[in-house]
């Protein structure tokens, strides 16, 4: 077991807090509004690998992050927020643009806001997405992977890109809309989730249109929202050639690589949450198509159809207790749940296509600035996990993850 968390997490915790007394007085005098906020994790896993060397104890989840916003004239908002963050294999383990944008209101008045955005922004995805890097916005330490998988989280997480945004409020009810397009962030963890052996090659001209409509109803008692998003990626394969036998004594010259072709990602996704005094439940449920046309040789077109979902429920003790109880289910291929047919066809375990995962969790909030968390889950199934991580032909099929997570933000 390692000893002790590593120079590479505590250095940018460090540094925040070493510059926080010059943020705070500095924000205090001026227009300019900072925020931030300081997370660290560790994961253990029985089997597998989440988030690093978690069979080890893995504290190779970190979040740092500072951000800035200011208001030069009444309806012009201009954003930004630095982060690093350090999640084994899925993230960066660098420092980088979160997002960086300027918003113009439009029209606003007592019934109706209309409004566009452009720059770095975060997708409106679902219930948690906008929010799922801040520990207190989100409702657990690690977000459903049915829905949020962290291996892709890169490509739906932000966008470079316009978006128009609008909310109206209709007696009882408040009706917001999102639309965006530009191009999504391929970053290495997610090429690696999109090529796979023995393909290799780019991942060039990715291009992302996203559009959520959620209404809130009864103050915020009754929360529904559609999510649809579509990406589009072209592969662009490394060069090299090789012999191929089609009948004796013939041989055919085709790509080592493959062929260049695209990829296809369609969502729909459908989410619900309804909050009272104490009581929160949450369910949101995913269809999720990779379409791959042409890598595979010309004319080919490859779909992958995940299906995935989660229902949840969360009760506040008190002011500072909170507990949870979440169910979640995913299928790389909903026409094979139990990857039969996968194991069949390629020799690969069955139990790669699928994931239940049993997850049990409390969160402490010492008080509006600190939280402390710790969750279990019990999981059958193989996945989600990241492939930059694990042999998955290996990966056991019933393991255990245990996280732990303490954050302060200001």
């Amino acid at each position: 077991m390692k000893h002790f968390i590593s120079l590479s997490c505590v250095k940018p915790i460090l540094a925040l807090l070493t510059l926080m007394p010059f943020i705070q007085s500095y924000g205090a005098g001026s227009d300019l509004k900072w925020h931030g906020y300081v997370s660290q994790g560790l994961i253990y896993t029985s089997d597998n690998s989440f988030y690093g060397d978690s069979e080890d104890v893995s504290w190779e989840f970190t979040d740092v992050a500072l951000g800035a916003s200011w208001r030069p004239i009444p309806r012009l908002q201009l954003s930004a927020q630095g982060i690093y963050r350090q999640a084994g294999a899925t993230s960066r383990d660098d420092v980088y643009i979160d997002y960086a944008l300027a918003d113009f209101t439009v029209i606003q008045n007592m019934s109706w806001q209309l409004g566009v955005r452009g720059g770095r922004i975060k997708n409106p995805y679902g219930l948690f997405n906008d929010t799922r890097d801040v520990a207190m916005s989100r409702p657990s330490i690690l977000l459903p992977e049915s829905i949020y998988r962290d291996p892709i989280r890169d490509m739906f997480h932000t966008s470079d890109s316009i978006s128009v945004y609008g909310h109206a409020y209709l007696g009882d009810h408040l009706i917001q809309l999102d639309v965006l397009h530009g191009d999504p962030i391929i970053t290495d963890a997610v090429k690696n989730e999109f090529i796979v052996a023995p393909l290799a090659g780019n991942l060039e001209n990715e291009e992302a249109s996203i559009a959520r409509i959620l209404i809130e109803s009864f103050g915020g008692s009754l929360r529904f929202a559609y999510t649809y998003t579509y990406i589009n990626v072209d592969f662009q394969p490394d060069s090299g050639t090789q012999q191929v036998q089609i009948a004796p004594a013939t041989f055919l010259t085709v790509p080592l690589y493959g062929y260049p072709g695209e990829t296809q990602v369609e969502v729909d996704l459908w989410s619900l949450e309804y909050n009272s005094a104490h009581w929160q439940l949450n369910a949101e449920y995913q269809t999720l198509d990779y379409t791959t046309k042409d890598v595979y040789g010309p004319g080919t077109a490859l779909k992958s159809p995940n299906l995935g979902y989660y229902v949840s429920a969360s009760y506040r003790v008190d002011e500072q207790w909170r507990a949870f109880i979440r169910y979640d289910v995913y299928y790389s291929d909903k026409n094979d749940k139990d990857g039969k047919q996968y194991q069949q066809s390629t020799g690969r375990p069955d139990h790669n296509r699928f994931a239940y995962d049993t997850t049990f969790g409390v969160r402490y909030e010492l008080n509006k600035n600190w939280l402390i968390s710790m969750e279990y889950h019990r999981v059958k199934g193989t996945a989600w996990l990241p492939s930059a991580e694990n042999n998955l032909t290996q990966a056991k099929e019933s393991w255990d993850l245990f996280s732990a997570q303490i954050s302060y933000k200001f």
